[in-house]
């Protein structure tokens, strides 16, 4: 997870400089696009969702696509973009019109997927995996971006973005003080007669000042599933994200959970920001409870192999008596602290994310096993930042 940090060169496409993302408008106004184009068949529709696909792009420039993108955010309060079948430099210019859009009504781009970032942070390129997705949907209220590098059932990948975007998250998580900031989902390609893992994690922020300075934590909240085909069950999960306390000292690993190891139906822990610097006694500034069960109330095991000193939190999870055909989901999280006392504790905060799941299936005498693999990193501004 961590070669592309020593991938500094040159900057390819969509780079991201410590202010606004440059867009050029100077293109001949041409006739409205169409506000809502129609999905494909079997897809389910909703009020909020408009799709993006090559028919409308070919109708279109960057001019009348920003201008479509700024009128729907002007007229509604939610909505999501979803693209389909766009080549890579027409999803460039929907992403370039997106963040443009987005800034010109104050809305938060505080969550970045990312691929190469500078040590000193000034020079940021998004992931290219954006522009080559099968699938890629753009949401506001809340911001966020879901992606699905490669799919083999379209419709039911989008169905499922609708239903996430659309329901209100149903863990027993209790927030205290956290704003949220955003998020990214991220979907794997199938792997066929086996299973499919599905990836989302959530965003928030607390921060306080002391001295003078202002510290940020952010809380990370992802989940984690997977559903197995065929006869193969999701066994064993393992979690990681990687606050990268090792690349820069200033992006400190604050808690996580759960820890230890342990075994139950219902997995249950506290996270708290606790501020207390120059001698002063530490003081809960936020703080997030979550909770989280798997169906049939099976138990779930779990280990916890986190390195606090380099900033990665690993937590493995494992449930022996799970069925195919089901969705497991778990939910570890962690808090990292930017520490503007310390080398690169100023933002953005940079976060690794790698999740894996291992598929297992009884084949006579022996058990087949596979594995899906999912990885991305992220750039977290606070949600004070209008523009990146």
């Amino acid at each position: 997870m961590k070669m592309w940090k020593k991938l500094i060169g040159a900057l390819l496409v969509l780079v991201i400089a410590a202010s606004a993302v440059s867009l050029s408008l100077a293109v001949e106004q041409k006739s409205t696009i169409q506000q809502r184009t129609q999905f494909p068949a079997n897809i389910p529709t909703s009020s909020s969702v408009y799709v993006i696909n090559d028919t409308l792009m070919k109708n279109t420039n960057i001019k009348t696509l920003y201008n479509m993108l700024r009128n729907k955010i002007a007229k509604e309060h939610r909505f999501q973009i979803i693209l389909v079948k766009l080549n890579e430099n027409e999803k460039r210019t929907v992403l370039k019109a997106w963040f443009k859009a987005l800034g010109e009504f104050g809305h938060k781009l505080s969550v970045i997927p990312v691929k190469r970032v500078s040590h000193d942070k000034r020079s940021i390129e998004i992931d290219d995996r954006l522009l080559k997705a099968d699938i890629v949907a753009l949401s506001c209220n809340p911001d966020g971006i879901f992606v699905a590098e490669k799919t083999n059932d379209p419709t039911k990948d989008i169905a499922m973005i609708i239903k996430t975007f659309d329901e209100v998250r149903a863990e027993s998580t209790n927030i205290k003080n956290f704003n949220y900031i955003g998020y990214v989902g991220w979907i794997t390609k199938d792997q066929n007669n086996v299973g499919k893992e599905t990836v989302k994690v959530d965003y928030y922020i607390a921060k306080t000042t002391v001295g003078g300075k202002t510290y940020r934590f952010f809380l990370a909240l992802p989940q984690h599933s997977a559903l197995g085909y065929d006869g193969y069950s999701p066994k064993k999960f393992t979690t990681i994200t990687d606050w990268n306390t090792d690349i820069w000292e200033g992006q400190v690993l604050h808690d996580w959970g759960p820890k230890n190891e342990g075994s139950n139906t219902q997995v249950s822990y506290t996270l708290t920001a606790s501020a207390g610097f120059q001698g002063e006694e530490p003081v809960a500034i936020a703080s997030a409870t979550i909770s989280y069960s798997v169906q049939g109330g099976l138990k779930i095991k779990w280990i916890d192999q986190t390195s606090p000193d380099t900033g990665c939190v690993k937590t493995i999870h494992e449930i022996p008596d799970s069925s195919s055909g089901v969705t497991y989901t778990v939910e570890p999280s962690s808090i990292g602290l930017l520490d503007p006392n310390k080398p690169g504790g100023f933002l953005p905060m940079i976060v690794d994310h790698d999740f894996k799941v291992e598929l297992q299936k009884p084949v006579w005498w022996w058990t087949d096993t596979k594995t899906i693999d999912i990885n991305f990193s992220v750039a977290l501004y606070d949600n004070s930042v209008n523009k990146i």
